[in-house]
């Protein structure tokens, strides 16, 4: 699920929501995958709560952290609409 585009300068950032997971303590989890629209072969994968980007490719790390305040601050709505959007779908 395309959640948005970030639009920098040169860059446009595109976020997808893409799975939900149970971890081994029953918590919930979201994978996040960020790509960076120009070069296709850019992305990084971060996995929600706890906002750990465990994959990452094409990034710096000054990338890297604008991407983590993003998503610190858009983490709650991210949670929202995915969960809005599997509630419309099973239904």
């Amino acid at each position: 699920m395309l959640y948005s585009k970030l639009f920098k300068k040169d860059k446009t950032l595109e976020f997808h929501v893409i799975k939900e997971y149970e971890d081994r303590d029953g918590g919930d989890n979201l994978i996040v995958r960020v790509e960076l629209e120009e070069k296709p072969d850019a992305f990084c994968e971060w996995r929600l709560p706890d906002i750990f980007c465990y994959k990452s490719y094409g990034f710096s790390e000054d990338d890297t952290i604008k991407i983590k305040n993003y998503i610190r601050n858009n983490e709650m709505l991210m949670w929202s609409d995915y969960r809005k959007e599997m509630k419309n779908k099973n239904a």
